[in-house]
């Protein structure tokens, strides 16, 4: 098995105020419910790809006290799979009602992938964006919005679930998302925990005092950072750079001189096995193969197994699983019709 990993995503957020200062911290308080900044459906065609870092240090921990967090990150972060989601256009809405305090727009939508391009846009990293004032000091901020898709203007009121604009790439975005800061009065919030950015981690009991939505809260838990975003049948290597742009490839037709099964995973952890079994037309077991230990957490991955064999026509069974400790902690299985 040959595995591919990439690194996610940074963003340094670059307009709206940043206090000094703070106010007294009231767990129990939230002084509004947030719903999810996004118009799509999470784990199937949206994933959250990274939370708020919740360690002081110099390390990373997610609000949960795992792996889905890089350091100095300050907010959720929400994925479409490639670019080829981008052009359909998918809305990013208003998490709560209020004003449009500022807006950005007219950013080109391509990675900072790059020394020279991360240059390019030094105190742009949000990209096109815009900033909502909440009252009560609470102001929202989303990032890496599609360019040319800003729909509001600084000024106008907004409801929540209002369209502010699409998902995009603009700024210093490495893959395709929205990102979604909180402050009060200054103070950066992490609104999963509803708790200080870099306040530490709660794991299990993280969301007792979140700012979000009941309805927010269920669509979070449901669907773990840990995901398989894809996973099929290819003809040829499975290269990440490509799937980011493009998403999963097409399927290969018979007689293609490979016949390897894919797998496209999010925020996998150190010590984590991926696992590809195919099952050929006929209901005989193709392929199992198990990768070695993960050597550590990546925050987008990808893998092929299979053979130099050529691909037969017919109903091929794919399956991958990401095991952790022993345990399959995700796994998805998909059905391939292969034509004669």
């Amino acid at each position: 098995m040959r595995l591919a990993g990439a690194r996610s995503g940074l963003m340094r957020l670059a307009f709206g105020a940043v206090l000094a200062g703070g106010p007294a911290w009231a767990e129990d308080a939230p002084p509004l419910m947030l719903g999810l900044p996004v118009a799509c459906a999470l784990g199937a065609d949206c994933f959250v790809q990274q939370f708020p870092d919740m360690d002081a240090g110099p390390g990373a921990t997610d609000p949960f006290c795992g792996t889905a967090a890089y350091d100095g990150h300050d907010g959720l972060d929400i994925r479409l799979l490639s670019m080829r989601d981008v052009a359909r256009g998918v809305a990013v809405v208003a998490p709560a009602a209020g004003t449009v305090r500022g807006v950005r727009d007219g950013m080109e939508d391509r990675f900072a992938s790059t020394p020279e391009l991360r240059a390019a846009i030094r105190g742009t990293e949000c990209g096109n964006g815009v900033v909502i004032d909440h009252g009560a000091g609470v102001e929202t901020q989303v990032c890496h919005l599609r360019k040319g898709s800003v729909a509001v203007r600084a000024g106008e009121r907004v409801e929540t679930g209002a369209k502010l604009g699409e998902i995009g790439a603009s700024g210093l975005a490495e893959f395709p998302h929205v990102h979604l800061s909180v402050r009060q009065e200054g103070r950066k919030v992490d609104p999963v925990s509803g708790r200080p950015v870099g306040s530490g981690c709660r794991g299990d009991e993280a969301m007792a005092a979140s700012w979000f939505s009941p309805d927010a809260r269920k669509a979070l838990l449901a669907h773990p950072p840990t995901a398989i975003l894809a996973t099929g049948l290819s003809g040829a290597p499975v290269d990440y750079n490509r799937l980011v742009v493009d998403g999963p490839p097409p399927v290969p037709a018979s007689g293609e001189p490979a016949t390897l099964a894919y797998g496209w995973y999010a925020n996998v952890r150190g010590g984590d096995r991926i696992r590809l079994t195919l099952t050929a037309p006929d209901g005989s077991r193709f392929m199992t193969q198990d990768s070695e230990p993960l050597a550590g957490a990546k925050a987008a991955y990808s893998a092929f197994a299979g053979r130099r064999q050529a691909l037969r026509p017919g109903l091929w069974h794919v399956r991958t699983d990401v095991l952790r400790d022993g345990a399959t902690v995700a796994s998805r299985e998909e059905r391939v019709e292969v034509a004669p």
